[in-house]
């Protein structure tokens, strides 16, 4: 690798760091703020996770394409413009629905960042399990920090610190992150590809298909917190949990990209589907378990994508990993409001025993199909 791109990839992964830094130090205890102080239903849970990942993934698509020609440096500044905002209406808010919109605007910085991020990473020709499982290891020690902050708040200073207040803390790692745009070379190179745009050819449809049904194995992580949850009745153990989580994902992240350059992708992708379904097998009476595996499945998952479609795609690699985010996107709304429905009507378990059937139906597909 040149210099260049060293340099590119390390600002890529400071500007990750601070990001997910500041969206555990919100995220983590938004379940509880949601339940215990606005009194939202599960239904609510899940149109708040669904609704983020839709957003998020559906302008994953216009970012991709953007990132093709135009700023890529122009572009993650206005993505982290709208987390910013984001921070405002969840210190401000004060009815669910505020709540929500400071969801969208998360779920809209995201969607602008994360296409960038993956094409600048995707520009190494060799590795990219590596330098994926790299970038999903550093994102995952921001987060793992997020959680000690929201841990150490819920555990010491939850009766004298509101929730509100504590939010806006979280604008500060947000600032922070610019810092790592200015690293970044300003380039702008419009290429001519032999393959139209809107052709399926450069999509590599059964993986969209995949993605989509292991979707409904990965509903978002407030189901999985709110089980614990509901199990131990405590706020700082529950987020005591979700840093050991942090933790296995960050070493699982960086490994696991390593052991897909090894075994190959099929192989790879068969025992992700069979860690998730350990995983949500577990969560229905092990939920503390369960949850530690399934940050094992969903750091494979990551690297599952997103190395396979870096290796995979040759032309409009923007456009073409914004329109997977989509896909998975609008699978993660359609399974979060099934989890919360399945929650709200039947019992908690039930968004679990989803979640089991989706990762057996994966693995029969790429036993079949790949």
């Amino acid at each position: 690798m040149g210099r260049k791109h060293i340099t590119a990839v390390v600002a890529i992964n400071i500007l990750t760091f601070f990001i997910s830094l500041s969206y555990d130090m919100v995220f983590t205890v938004l379940p509880f703020f949601l339940i215990n102080s606005v009194g939202v239903s599960m239904v609510i849970i899940g149109l708040i996770e669904g609704g983020y990942d839709l957003v998020s993934n559906f302008l994953k698509i216009f970012s991709g394409y953007w990132s093709d020609f135009f700023s890529r440096k122009r572009i993650l500044t206005a993505g982290i413009l709208f987390s910013v905002f984001s921070r405002l209406y969840f210190t401000f808010g004060k009815k669910w629905d505020d709540f929500l919109i400071g969801v969208l605007l998360e779920a809209t910085s995201e969607g602008v960042q994360v296409p960038v991020s993956d094409t600048v990473l995707s520009s190494e020709k060799r590795n990219l399990g590596k330098i994926f499982g790299l970038n999903r290891a550093v994102e995952s020690l921001g987060s793992f920090l997020g959680i000690i902050v929201a841990f150490v708040y819920t555990a010491l200073f939850l009766s004298d610190i509101d929730y509100q207040t504590y939010f806006s803390l979280s604008i500060i790692p947000v600032f922070l992150s610019l810092i790592a745009v200015f690293f970044l070379k300003d380039e702008r190179k419009i290429k001519k590809y032999p393959i139209p745009i809107v052709s399926w050819e450069i999509f590599f449809p059964k993986y969209l298909v995949l993605f989509f049904i292991l979707s409904f194995a990965n509903f978002g992580y407030s189901f999985y917190i709110l089980k614990i949850y509901s199990d131990i009745l405590s706020e700082y153990k529950t987020v005591g949990v979700y840093i050991l989580f942090s933790l296995i994902i960050a070493a699982a992240s960086y490994f696991s990209g390593k052991f897909y350059d090894q075994i190959g992708e099929k192989r790879f992708l068969e025992i992700t589907t069979l860690i998730f379904f350990i995983s949500h097998f577990l969560m229905i009476n092990l939920p503390v378990i369960g949850f530690i595996v399934f940050a094992v499945a969903d750091a494979f998952l990551e690297i599952g994508i997103w190395a396979t479609v870096g290796k995979k795609v040759k032309f409009r690699k923007g456009f073409v990993f914004g329109t997977y985010h989509f896909v998975v996107g609008f699978s993660s709304l359609l399974a979060g409001l099934t989890a919360g429905y399945l929650w709200d009507s039947i019992r908690p378990e039930a968004p679990f025993v989803m979640g089991t059937i989706a990762s057996l139906l994966a693995f029969f597909i790429i036993r079949r199909y790949f």
